[in-house]
């Protein structure tokens, strides 16, 4: 039985001010009348119906994700005791979802990203269900063709064709790459066998634990202990979870499994028309592509004579003059400005405000 699990659970940091602490990215309306998250549930109810798609979030975005997806099964929803990175929440995931069906087949797939093509997804999603079914020892990923030679995104390099779905080609996987130079992102550019790495992932649960437990055996000790608590429903079991939980040590599935040299993977390339909206300089080419304009402007705004900027504002009367390359987010509590081409650095911001203690703008 195959299952889709929407990751809910991000922070959101690099689209500060507006993704903040008790509302990140994924519950904005960023790209349309929709929410992130709304979008991509519309997605994922192309393959299948609301009984077989989870929710994979923290504490506290439950209540949030509740009041936009209504629909989902209140028992649906796979509640971390501590946000630990992607690598502890797959393998928690998989210890619930194997408890359902001892032989399911999951695709997780992130709650805060764009995708134009919600078809073409859903066709490169049923052929990944289909890989992972036929090729149960192999982890299978989605790429998508890269349209500009971006810095910030991981990198698949495709290997030989190996099979077909869904008249969808699948490749072997040569290597993963992280967030490469521009150089190197120029190079890949020119390569057909170079996709961006979307992060949408798809295995067999009982997989995913084998390779937790040979890739990492000390957060796998984590998880068989909660493995035998998690049936329990006294107070004194939960404790226990959250603090075995909270000891693992925080990481993301990349690092921990998918990019380990050994393990067998795959990968259904696509074109989905996709971006993760992982900046405001990121943000804003998706708009301007869809708006046909440089200037790309939400809220009260007036301008003379400035190109390639995103001002994103309210009620407040925002003028500009002559700039060029940048980011101005406006918020009742903060205000943005940053070069365009340096938005990837806006993280930075989140962590002096951390550091200095300054928690009510997070």
């Amino acid at each position: 039985m195959d299952y889709i699990v929407i990751l809910a659970g991000g922070a959101g940091k690099r689209l500060w001010p507006l993704s903040r602490n008790g509302k990140p990215k994924q519950f904005h309306k960023i790209t349309s009348s929709k929410t992130l998250l709304q979008e991509t549930y519309e997605r994922v109810k192309l393959l299948m119906g609301d009984n077989r798609i989870f929710i994979s979030t923290v504490p506290g975005y439950a209540e949030e994700i509740k009041k936009e997806l209504p629909q989902i099964p209140k028992e649906n929803y796979i509640i971390e005791p501590v946000s630990r990175g992607t690598a502890p929440a797959f393998a928690y995931i998989a210890l619930v979802l194997k408890r359902i069906n001892p032989r399911a087949t999951i695709a997780t797939i992130s709650s805060d990203h764009h995708v134009k093509d919600p078809k073409a997804f859903a066709k490169a999603a049923k052929a990944a269900f289909q890989a992972a079914n036929r090729y149960p020892d192999k982890l299978i990923a989605v790429g998508t063709n890269p349209t500009k030679p971006e810095t910030v995104y991981g990198y698949i390099k495709m290997g030989s064709q190996e099979d077909e779905f869904e008249k969808q080609k699948v490749f072997s996987i040569e290597k993963f790459t992280e967030k490469p130079d521009f150089k190197t992102a120029q190079k890949y550019l020119k390569n057909w066998n170079c996709l961006w790495n979307c992060c949408y992932f798809f295995f067999k649960t009982s997989s995913l634990l084998k390779w937790i437990k040979k890739y990492r055996p000390k957060m796998y000790k984590k998880i068989a202990a909660i493995d035998k608590l998690i049936d329990d429903p006294s107070r004194e079991a939960k404790e226990k979870i959250a603090e075995l939980y909270s000891q693992i040590e925080e990481e993301q599935i990349d690092t921990a499994v998918a990019e380990q040299g050994d393990l067998k993977k795959l990968v259904v390339p696509a074109d989905l028309g996709w971006s993760d909206v992982g900046n405001w300089g990121i943000l804003h080419d998706v708009l301007k592509e869809e708006s046909s304009s440089s200037i790309v402007t939400r809220g009260n705004h007036i301008d003379f004579g400035s190109e390639d900027c995103l001002i994103y504002g309210g009620e407040k009367m925002i003028a500009t003059v002559g700039l060029k390359d940048m980011i101005i987010v406006d918020t009742p509590e903060t205000l943005l400005i940053a070069k365009k081409s340096r938005s990837p650095e806006i993280k930075k911001i989140t962590e002096k405000l951390t550091n200095e203690g300054k928690h009510l703008y997070l």
